[in-house]
């Protein structure tokens, strides 16, 4: 089972497959050294396959309109993911990314529905912005520290 801010995505015999890429680089050149550098963990992709009835073309269709529903700045609407694969991985936020597919399967009278879901504000994007915020504070600081010090020094100058 899952659920987008507490509503339970429709269908039956449901998937979900969560994944993430820890990214780096081969450095070991021409040699048989196994040297690579870590760049990081990059965020995790929920894959969600389900199957919803033809006679339920209704949630088809809520489910369509969430993936393509839009805020007030034209981005994809952020999401609150609940599952237990989700909460595993400590994945929280998500917004639907990539290509998302509904194919008629006959035998079974039902649409089988494909989509993704982009982790969004990850605990390694948050640590990064914690660290660009800090540096920025610091560099702010200093900066105007400093004209502030070449202000006070020149109102201290008698002359002319």
């Amino acid at each position: 089972m899952i659920a987008l801010d507490g509503w339970q995505i429709p269908g039956y015999e449901t998937k979900i497959k969560c994944s993430f890429k820890l990214a780096g680089e081969d450095l070991s050149g021409y040699g048989s050294f196994s040297m690579s550098s870590d760049n990081g963990v990059k965020p995790a992709v929920l894959s969600v396959t389900t199957k919803i009835p033809f006679n339920e073309k209704s949630d088809l269709a809520k489910l369509i309109s969430k993936a393509k529903e839009l805020d007030e700045h034209g981005a994809r609407i952020i999401r609150t993911v609940n599952c237990d694969v989700a909460e595993s991985f400590k994945v929280r936020k998500t917004k639907f990314d990539g290509e998302m597919s509904a194919t008629e399967d006959e035998e079974v009278k039902a649409w089988i529905v494909s989509f993704n879901l982009l982790e969004v504000m990850s605990k390694s994007e948050r640590e990064q912005l914690q660290i660009d915020s800090e540096a920025s504070n610091n560099t702010t600081l200093q900066s105007s520290d400093g004209h502030n010090s070449l202000q006070q020094q020149f109102e201290n100058v008698e002359g002319p």
